[in-house]
């Protein structure tokens, strides 16, 4: 039987570790200077080399051609240690071994002088395993042992451990390995193996071992048991059911970028290709998150080195500079909404598109280009008060009286010189060649009008004229007319391109003056409506038909009688 990789290229010496240099450097200083100590205690996660390293120490402190504390690893002693033969090497599983009688007997052996090397040392893994009363039965063994023994623990949950347990031990902790660290090890193992490996499917695997170097080996070596000589990031992707991480930048990307389409067709492709959604969904979701922690404090960036490489956190530093943490939790939001609802869903990726689209739909979409920052509406002073290349910051708490101010502020719109000055006068009075006359239309003309103004559009948009029908003119200065709405979703409607500028042409014919026109929800307006009236054609319809006419302009629909 051939041996697994995380045995076969398991550290021999202190020098042979990728990781945990600070630890190293003060165990094999201890053995050079002689000055070992008599109880240690190793802490960390799975993979970390907590048993590596003990055994590497026991090897130490017996070699007997030690060398700047390294064991030279061709003595006898190394060699039984290497083979695992050596009869004063103890390694207990505190898992099976719980019990006091188990204790017991270890301190009945501990009084036994080594059989050939200076010292007897006991590995007892997974230390917090062990019963209260096993623990108690170690502690004075454990605090003053005989000369000639030496206690490594392992822990993988410090916290089970009493506190004079670890009162007695020399504490090291020992951190996830980086990404590059494992990277670096996992391509040393392949080259040996003789085994091509894209750099792409090394870094799956890295991420998937979460800083466990033996998890990393374990995984390279049920890869190669394909025997495939040339290993590529879609069969790592196949068998390991993770997510290549290009698709991950690129997404996010286009979401950052407000590349809407291009993000969809992404999905579209991903969900040809086989991609399981709720994996991308989670990956996806895990970038935003360290998005976010990094824009919220870039010292964060470091607690990443297990799961990104310095390439990839140097991205997504320069990515956390150029947006708020308001827009990435807003993302955030949308796509873990999604992902809950993939497996639910009767087409998978519907969940997904929707919240791109949602993303893509914002008022102000974040702009991944500062070069190329999106046109400012001159006419809006919400616009002009928030640039939208600037950061969006979290809204201060205001007082009433601001709030107020605020509300006054955008029922009246303010008006740049050069939008009104040569605007194209259709009245009468243009005609006899007046060119700096000014509207005399009144907030009376226009309610007066409005069924008119309704009656007209209907033909050009049945959808257009059921949404006005719900909004009502509140004010009108310098040929602006500012209407309010009670939902946002019609003011989305009403501000597109399109249907703005036709509104706008037919109150313009009506009115006999040219119209522009400013849409706000009544909150933002400060306003209250009155019941909507309907339109003249529909006298009967209330706002729920309102609402159903939208959805049949929408879907296409009819009403059936």
């Amino acid at each position: 039987m051939s041996a697994t990789l995380y045995r076969k290229y398991r550290p021999r010496k202190f020098s042979d570790v990728i990781s945990q240099q600070a630890i190293i450097r003060t165990l094999s200083n201890a053995v050079k200077y002689n000055r070992v100590g008599q109880a240690y205690l190793f802490a960390g996660p799975r993979g970390t080399g907590k048993t590596t390293l003990a055994r590497i120490l026991a090897m130490a402190v017996n070699c007997t051609n030690l060398s700047g504390g390294e064991p030279c690893l061709k003595c006898e002693i190394c060699r039984q240690i290497s083979r695992g033969k050596s009869l004063d090497i103890i390694e207990i599983d505190a898992a099976s071994n719980t019990g006091v009688d188990n204790i017991r007997e270890l301190k009945e052996t501990v009084k036994l002088p080594p059989a050939q090397a200076k010292y007897k040392v006991y590995i007892i893994d997974e230390v917090h395993m062990l019963s209260i009363g096993a623990f108690n039965a170690l502690l004075k063994t454990l605090e003053e042992p005989p000369e000639h023994v030496i206690f490594i623990l392992a822990t993988t949950e410090i916290h089970k451990l009493p506190e004079t347990i670890l009162s007695r031990c020399q504490r090291f902790d020992f951190s996830r390995l980086s990404m590059e660290n494992i990277i670096k090890k996992l391509a040393l193992i392949a080259k040996s193996e003789k085994v091509k490996i894209e750099k792409a499917a090394l870094e799956m695997i890295a991420m998937a071992a979460e800083g466990g170097m033996r998890d990393a080996e374990s995984l390279l070596s049920q890869i190669m048991s394909l025997e495939d000589k040339n290993i590529t990031s879609k069969e790592v992707e196949e068998i390991l059911g993770t997510t290549n991480r290009q698709p991950i930048e690129q997404m996010v990307d286009y979401l950052l970028q407000g590349k809407t389409s291009s993000a969809l067709k992404l999905i579209s492709q991903l969900t040809k290709d086989g991609y399981d959604l709720e994996i991308f969904s989670k990956s996806l979701l895990n970038y935003f998150r360290q998005l976010m922690l990094i824009a919220v404090n870039p010292e964060t960036a470091k607690s990443f080195s297990f799961e990104l490489t310095s390439e990839q956190i140097k991205k997504m530093e320069t990515l956390a500079q150029k947006f708020s943490v308001p827009e990435i939790l807003k993302i955030i939001d949308l796509i873990s909404e999604a992902k809950d609802k993939i497996k639910s869903s009767f087409i998978p990726q519907l969940p997904l598109e929707m919240a791109i689209v949602k993303i893509g739909r914002e008022e102000n979409p974040p702009s991944f280009s500062e070069t190329n920052p999106p046109a400012v509406n001159s006419s809006s002073a919400a616009n002009r008060e928030n640039p939208p290349q600037e950061k969006i910051s979290p809204p201060e708490p205001k007082s009433a009286e601001v709030e107020t101010k605020q509300s006054a502020e955008i029922i009246k719109p303010k008006i740049e010189p050069d939008v009104s000055k040569d605007i194209d006068k259709i009245s009468d009075n243009n005609k006899q060649g007046s060119d700096s006359k000014k509207s005399e239309v009144s907030l009376d003309d226009i309610k007066e009008n409005w069924d008119n103004i309704l009656i007209k559009v209907e033909p050009l948009n049945h959808s257009l004229s059921s949404i006005l029908a719900g909004c009502q003119p509140i004010k009108i200065e310098d040929n602006i007319i500012v209407i309010a709405t009670k939902y946002g979703f019609y003011k989305d409607r009403l501000n597109e391109d399109k249907n703005k500028k036709a509104i706008e042409d037919i109150m313009s014919g009506i009115l006999k003056f040219k119209i522009n026109i400013e849409i706000f929800t009544e909150e933002e307006a400060g306003v209250k409506l009155e019941a909507a009236d309907e339109k003249p054609s529909e006298k009967k319809g209330t706002q729920s038909n309102l609402l159903l006419s939208d959805a049949m302009e929408m879907m296409g629909g009819k009403i059936v009688e």
